[in-house]
């Protein structure tokens, strides 16, 4: 009687892990495939922007010339020392004159 209880026990262990397995494959493969797609859909969207990208003829915006013209003229510059807008107790001056030399 114990045999067939060990029996018994040990069938339902390999039922057990043969369904689990099977399951798992069935899941597994779903998600693969659920990849798969979004792997597929990833370099479609790529290839849609990058094959109507921003052609170099394009015009400059004024806004983008704005800003450029902007970049030009601070390049040169020097640019204020910070050191100069903290008094020696490291709070903030109330002078607002920044020197530039």
């Amino acid at each position: 009687m114990s045999n067939t209880i060990i029996g018994l026990i040990a069938f339902f262990g390999v039922l057990n892990i043969f369904t689990v397995w099977f399951f798992s494959k069935i899941l597994l493969s779903g998600f693969i495939q659920r990849v798969n797609q979004l792997d597929e859909n990833l370099v479609e969207a790529i290839q849609t922007i990058y094959g109507s990208g921003i052609s170099p003829t394009s015009e400059v915006s004024p806004i983008q010339m704005f800003f450029m013209d902007l970049l030009k003229e601070n390049l040169g510059k020097k640019q204020p020392d910070l050191e100069l807008l903290r008094s020696k107790d490291g709070k903030f001056k109330s002078d607002t004159n920044l020197s530039t030399e």
